[in-house]
């Protein structure tokens, strides 16, 4: 394999790292990014965080509604050999992924066969794993189905949320793909079949993070934790949604916490201040750290109960 001309596919805050190390380390040609979109009431048009680093760097940025004709002529133009995927969030044709004779390759975050599809990092927090790993694989037709180069793996503690989980994985991806990538050029590795059973996310939505306090506090907690810092988890309380925002522990302490006498699911038990909010669940409590109140800021537990102590007499639908 010679030496690669990159094109570099992402869209998100979480690719910005990986495009950084690329292009300190290799020959990045090009940049395809989401077009800008219109944000606030101005409606003013609001560039990628991948798009805003690549012009940063002096890299050409292409962006189209989709990867037809013109698209591959642009890309044509650039003299780019390799594609690079991270988060980019549009499928790849074969006519697309025919121009890239070098190597068209995808950064996953989950250890492939597992956690195909869209939201692998939330799945990885809403599913209670103990690891979180990142493939770096052969794209493909099919979804998340190509060979693999190489992993890397990580130990998690039970208090990642998808923000913070996100910047780790980030972080993680600009180190490891870049070495991975010298090697795969230099023919020192060669691509696996993904090994064992397949499984699937779906998207992401405001349903994920509905709370029903009938089930298992530990369930919820991840709910919480995967669904921030959107959509937020949710509940009824004395008729209004509240959002969810934050709860105690890691799996050290979840496990350590031992079940009492409950009162009925979703029942406020009251409040620790080295804890929070505590719900009771189906076989524990729930402590929460932050809440939101609708078009109010999120606030922590004790700054909340200082400006609504009806919620600790209160009991969630």
């Amino acid at each position: 394999m010679t030496e690669p001309r990159i094109l570099f596919a992402g869209t998100p805050e979480i690719s910005v790292p990986l495009l950084r190390a690329l292009n300190e380390n290799f020959n990045v040609v090009g940049v395809l990014t989401s077009c800008d979109k219109s944000v606030g009431r101005s409606k003013a048009l609001v560039p990628s965080p991948v798009k805003s680093v690549a012009l940063e760097l002096g890299i050409p940025v292409l962006q189209f509604d989709s990867l037809r004709t013109q698209a591959r002529e642009e890309v044509k133009k650039l003299g780019a050999d390799t594609l690079i995927s991270f988060a980019f969030g549009k499928i790849f044709g074969p006519l697309f992924l025919d121009l890239f004779p070098n190597g068209r390759f995808n950064v996953h975050p989950s250890a492939l066969p597992m956690l195909r599809g869209p939201s692998p990092i939330q799945f990885t927090i809403l599913e209670g794993l103990k690891e979180a790993t990142i493939s770096f694989q052969n794209l493909g037709l099919k979804m998340d189905e190509g060979e693999i180069w190489g992993t890397t793996s990580f130990e998690l503690d039970g208090t990642e949320t998808t923000e913070s989980l996100s910047a780790i994985v980030a972080a993680k991806a600009a180190q490891f793909v870049p070495s991975l990538l010298r090697d795969v050029v230099a023919g020192k590795v060669e691509p696996k079949a993904q090994e064992g059973e397949a499984s699937y996310c779906t998207m992401i939505d405001r349903s994920t993070g509905l709370l029903d306090f009938c089930r298992p506090a530990s369930e919820l907690h991840r709910i919480v934790r995967s669904c921030n810092p959107w959509p937020k988890a949710w509940a009824r309380i004395n008729g209004s949604d509240i959002a969810i925002t934050g709860v105690w522990g890691g799996f050290k302490e979840l496990s350590e916490e031992e079940a009492a006498d409950l009162p009925a699911p979703g029942t406020v038990v009251g409040m620790r201040k080295d804890r929070g909010i505590g719900v009771a669940c189906s076989d524990r409590i729930l402590w929460i750290t932050s809440l939101q109140l609708p078009a109010k800021k999120d606030l922590d537990f004790k700054s909340f109960v200082n400006g609504n102590r009806w919620i600790l007499d209160s009991r969630f639908e």
